[in-house]
């Protein structure tokens, strides 16, 4: 009898170790099969990629614009700020004659952002130069020349602007179609004397503050008459 349970103890764990153990075929096929699986073909390799590059052009180009809208709001303030605060401070005297960058630094007459690193110069929200002083040729008045190179779409947007709130009367663009301009400015004429900004050289964008327009001189200056 005991013989017999051994005997059959054997058979069973016989069976049981037939049944775990995986035939080589089998083992080989299921390999294949899980590579198979994992695999990437070339073609959806490529697919990826293209995704990929289609995601980042459109992000670099959503960040251009983006900052471009930036830096033309951050102008439109600075050149806001500006032009208030020079009035307000000469708004004792008759003139701007005495206006000169050591006033503006003392007076504190631009935001701290606009200065270079030592002082001595100041720089717009494009990176060009920004100068203020009175004007050339119009009493009583002063400017705030931005330097070239500034996009035309950026010039379309800052000449059309409503500077009535700074008295900012007369603009002059100084490109090959150089003129001189009176607020409120289409946009027919932003466009046709924007359009030539990028061949500035010297001179980009003047915004003259205070000009009398009823001076006969200033009329034939500026070509009214």
């Amino acid at each position: 009898m005991r013989n017999f349970e051994i005997k059959n103890l054997q058979i069973n764990f016989n069976q049981a170790e037939d049944a775990l153990t995986i035939p080589a075929e089998s083992r080989h096929d299921n390999k294949c099969g899980s590579t198979t699986q994992s695999g990437r073909s070339m073609i959806e390799m490529l697919g990826v990629l293209a995704i990929i590059g289609v995601l980042s052009v459109g992000g670099i180009a959503g960040y251009s614009k983006a900052m471009m809208k930036y830096r033309i709001n951050k102008t439109i303030e600075q050149i806001t700020l500006i032009a208030g605060n020079v009035r307000t401070f000469f708004s004792s005297q008759k003139n701007y004659d005495d206006l000169s960058t050591n006033v503006i630094k003392k007076a504190k007459l631009v935001p701290d952002e606009m200065w270079n690193e030592d002082k001595t110069a100041l720089v717009n929200a494009f990176g060009t130069g920004v100068e203020v002083g009175s004007s050339n040729g119009f009493d009583k008045s002063f400017q705030i020349l931005y330097h070239s190179p500034i996009s035309p779409e950026a010039c379309i947007e800052l000449v059309t602007q409503d500077w009535s709130s700074v008295n900012i009367n007369v603009i002059y663009l100084g490109t090959q179609k150089q003129k001189y301009l009176l607020p409120p400015i289409s946009l027919d004429d932003a466009v046709t004397y924007c359009e030539d900004i990028d061949n500035m050289h010297a001179y980009g964008i003047t915004f003259y503050v205070d000009v009398d327009l009823n001076d006969g001189l200033t009329k034939h200056t500026l070509g009214l008459e």
